[in-house]
């Protein structure tokens, strides 16, 4: 298996042509979620000391469970799903702190409760309208073309590996 600096390089390299011959609608957006994907969510958040993981600083702590949850190599190195997984998770993490957080309000601040929960009720009615925005699709075009440059990587690195091309 390749090491996460070359899949880092390997990412950034493959980059431009992607980009070359995709033009994306929404460059900036596509730009950040391809970047997301090759340093902050990559197939191997599921391996809890890798590259991904240790750029996460004081939050890494959040991908202890999801380590725990899905073996290397499994879900998480399938394109579409393994993406999918590690969105999910993301919202469940953010929707666990919310609760901890309205419950928290509730107890220091009783009328802050009621603000946090009419907020988010207004703005998770708008999800769908969110989803197909264009910015929020190329950004995740592009955070599933890294997890496809990291997926292909893998995969050529372990049939060289088998062929005894490199050590």
């Amino acid at each position: 298996m390749a090491s996460g600096r070359t899949h880092d390089l390997i990412n950034l390299v493959a980059f431009p042509p992607i980009v070359y011959y995709l033009k994306p609608d929404n460059f900036w957006a596509f730009t950040a979620g391809y970047l997301a994907g090759t340093f902050f969510l990559s197939p191997d958040n599921d391996l809890y000391h890798s590259h991904p993981n240790k750029r996460w600083k004081f939050l890494r702590f959040i991908w202890k469970p999801y380590v725990i949850l899905f073996s290397h190599r499994g879900i998480s190195h399938m394109p579409i799903f393994g993406i999918l997984t590690k969105l999910i998770y993301l919202a469940v993490v953010f929707l666990v702190f919310y609760f901890l957080l309205s419950i928290s309000l509730h107890f220091i601040y009783p009328e802050g409760e009621k603000f946090l929960y009419k907020n988010f009720h207004e703005k998770s009615s708008n999800l769908e309208n969110f989803i197909q925005n264009p910015f929020v699709i190329s950004f995740l075009v592009g955070l599933f073309l890294s997890e496809i440059v990291h997926i292909i990587t893998d995969i050529l690195y372990s049939n060289m590996k088998k062929l005894k091309l490199i050590r």
